[in-house]
């Protein structure tokens, strides 16, 4: 009542003069509710309670605090000692004045998940567009191969670059030499085979 009055343009001093009461206490009365949640703000209207239950109120999260005060008007009970029972009931994960443990620490907090599933997301929708593109940019790189291995197969096309442009003779050849994925596995295994068999002649 006295915060939609202060809301309305009624002043502290002209309220604490009509209540018969100091300042100091119109000030305390202001902030009776500070730190509750709107929801609970509503159920405790017109009911009567003392400033340390909302005190008490203020060390749980949100939900509980409602959770609390529709326990308190259910037994008809809206106390210091019910709300100390409640706060000592209430879960620490559902309280804030309740350091989190190291292991709660640890744990990532929801706005880094979101974070991480954002960027899984867009490595997702990178690695989709490198996938389709992938069939014509092999088959470009085959025919830009093969085209440069005719090239440099010319001996005076390829004296001319290396004395002009060795480095980009270089990256041509770089080309001309890469292999494919499939070729390189099967030459790996090729490799593996034939060690056995070098080894036993060896010995």
């Amino acid at each position: 009542m006295i915060r939609r009055a202060i809301d309305r343009g009624v002043s502290k001093e002209r309220l604490a003069r009509a209540f018969n009461v100091n300042l100091s206490s119109i000030n305390r009365r202001i902030n009776l509710l500070e730190g509750i949640c709107p929801e609970a703000i509503t159920l405790l209207q017109d009911k009567q309670f003392t400033p340390d239950v909302t005190r008490i109120l203020r060390n749980m999260k949100a939900a509980r605090q409602v959770e609390a005060v529709e326990l308190m008007i259910a037994s008809n009970t809206i106390t210091v000692a019910h709300a100390e029972a409640l706060l000592k009931a209430t879960p620490p994960e559902q309280r804030t004045d309740v350091k989190p443990t190291e292991k709660d620490k640890k744990t990532a907090p929801i706005e880094q998940i979101e974070k991480l599933e954002k960027e899984m997301s867009q490595v997702q929708e990178k690695y989709q567009e490198a996938e389709s593109s992938y069939g014509s940019d092999l088959l470009n790189l085959v025919v830009a191969k093969g085209y440069l291995t005719k090239l440099l197969a010319n001996g005076a096309v390829k004296s001319y670059i290396g004395r002009h442009e060795p480095e980009i003779l270089t990256h041509l050849e770089l080309v001309v030499n890469t292999v494919s994925m499939e070729e390189a596995v099967q030459q790996q295994a090729q490799a593996t085979e034939a060690a056995p068999e070098e080894a036993a002649t060896g010995a």
